[in-house]
This record gives C-alpha cells, sequence and structure tokens, in this order.
C-alpha cells in the first residue's frame, strides 16, 4: 500500500514508520520540518493550517500530526489547537486522493461517569485538546464517505522517547531528580496506558483488516494516579514528595476496546507494569 503518515517525525510518527516499513508498505511522510530522518519513499514539508495540494493519490492516510498539550502547555490559545486540529483536519482531508482515512482522535472525549466506555458512550470532551479533536472527528465525518473513515480513540500512548509533557515522562524525569510530583488529579482517578508498540500494531492491523467506523483502543488492565506514582517512585528508588491536591474519590471509568478485539484483532500486549517497567529500562540505557 501507499500510505500517507502526517505528523511522520512525531514520537508515534517513528514507531508507525518502522512498523508499517516492516510489513512491507510504501510510506509518504508529511511534517513542518524540511526533511525527515526516516527513509521513506515520499516527503512533504507542509504547514496544514495552510491550504495544500499533495501531488499523488494514497490507498491510506493515517492523521497523526496534532496540538497535543492536556498538562503542560494546556494553557495555549484555543485558536491554535482550532487551526491545527481542525482546520488542519481539513486542509488534509481535501489535499489528495485516498481509499481510507484513518484519524487519530483520543478517548479523552469522553464523559467520565464511572462506568465502562464504550464506542456507545457519552461524548462531553472537556479541554482545548478534547475539544477540538472531537470537533476534527466531527469534520471527518461531514467532509468523507462513511465506508472511507476509520476514527481511532486510544487512551494514553506511553513509551520510549516521548517528550516531557506527558505524565509517565514528566513523572519519571521528576522521580528521578528528588523533584515533588503533584498530583492535581484525585489519586483513585483511574489511568489507562496504551504502548506506542501495541498503539502501531493497532494502527497496522486496520491496514489489514479496514472497515470503518470508531474504536477505542486500550489495555485490559488499568491503575489508579495513586498506584502510578508508587510504581515510578519505587523503580526510581526516589526519595520525591507526593503533593496531593484533590482528595475527591472517583468511581473508576474504564476505556473498553472489545470492539477493535472483535473487528480489527487487536489486543495490548505490554501491561500497565511492562509499560512502565520498559520505559525505566530505556531511561538506563535499555530500550529506545
Amino acid at each position: 500500500m501507499n500510505v500517507l503518515v502526517t505528523g511522520i517525525n512525531g514520537f508515534v510518527g517513528g514507531y508507525l514508520f518502522s512498523r508499517l516499513r516492516s510489513a512491507g508498505h510504501k510510506i509518504y511522510g508529511l511534517g513542518r520540518e524540511p526533511s525527515s530522518l526516516y527513509d521513506l519513499d515520499g516527503y512533504y514539508t507542509v504547514d496544514i493550517t495552510k491550504k495544500f495540494q499533495l501531488d499523488r493519490e494514497f490507498d491510506a492516510v493515517i492523521h497523526l500530526a496534532a496540538l497535543n498539550r492536556t498538562t503542560i502547555g494546556a494553557d495555549i490559545d484555543s485558536r491554535i489547537f482550532s487551526r491545527i486540529n481542525v482546520e488542519g483536519t481539513k486542509n488534509l482531508i481535501e489535499s489528495c486522493g485516498y481509499s481510507r482515512f484513518i484519524y487519530i482522535s483520543t478517548a479523552a472525549v469522553y464523559a467520565r461517569e464511572g462506568k465502562l466506555i464504550t464506542e456507545e458512550s457519552p461524548v462531553v470532551p472537556v479541554g482545548n485538546y478534547a475539544e477540538t479533536k472531537y470537533e476534527a472527528e466531527l469534520l471527518c465525518q461531514s467532509l468523507i464517505p462513511c465506508k472511507k473513515l476509520m476514527i481511532l480513540r486510544p487512551v494514553n500512548i506511553s513509551g520510549a522517547g516521548q517528550k516531557k509533557i506527558a505524565v509517565v515522562p514528566l513523572f519519571f524525569d521528576r522521580a528521578r531528580n528528588h523533584e515533588a510530583l503533584e498530583l492535581s488529579v484525585s489519586p483513585s482517578k483511574i489511568i489507562q496506558l496504551l504502548d506506542v508498540t501495541d498503539f502501531t500494531m493497532a494502527i497496522s492491523q486496520c491496514l489489514d483488516f479496514f472497515c470503518s467506523g470508531i474504536f477505542n483502543l486500550a489495555p485490559q488492565d488499568c491503575m489508579t494516579m495513586l498506584q502510578l506514582v508508587n510504581k515510578i517512585l519505587k523503580l526510581c528508588d526516589s526519595k520525591s514528595s507526593l503533593v496531593i491536591k484533590e482528595v475527591k474519590e472517583e468511581a473508576p471509568s474504564l476505556v473498553c476496546a472489545e470492539k477493535a478485539r472483535q473487528r480489527l484483532s487487536f489486543q495490548a500486549l505490554k501491561t500497565m507494569n511492562n509499560i512502565l517497567e520498559d520505559y525505566y529500562e530505556s531511561l538506563n540505557g535499555g530500550t529506545e
């Protein structure tokens, strides 16, 4: 297949390139940078916030590129989120031809009501990131024929090489430096992590078992935020203090990926303990 990947130079992009290359696909990348580190079959330097046209059609477009800030940098002007996540998606949709379009959204669009979250659960996005990702979902549904469109809603992606704006690398960085860790959410709040290699496996399976619609992507296990922090502190043998700013109890809300398991043969291979232990090893010269 000829596959276009936006955001190819980002954290997930490199893992996805390796996965798709090993599967024999021809890979074209799109990014803001003047070039890419990867041995692509073609690369486009594009600012997706402006209208553009590409010179070929693709079997599949995988839209990874987005402004993703849910903690550090979450106070960025909402108009910037909209330009990148919504207008950028519209410009991409209109820039080329494709047989299928895979939009990477987020499980953050769902309401957290203490229930099992399926693809039919209420959508109540909160914050600039979730709001604009859902707005882009609706845009995709209005502009792309449903038989061509797949929307993926993963939980928190994690893995070696991730920037320190996500919760796992941020907490590891502070724990290794014995700095205070602040929990701005309830210690009982449930978190689910999806390893980046499992995430890219799911995207690859979308190309093999393509079917339209919305799919959650999540592991079968979870942790509370307190368990997550304690695991990181233990791995790092850290003397960091823990500052808890929110003590309200929260009923667990688990994202269920049963539909993806049945329709895409997807099942996350790494547990949350695996993810945290592998990340720790990567910081100490292990897997990169």
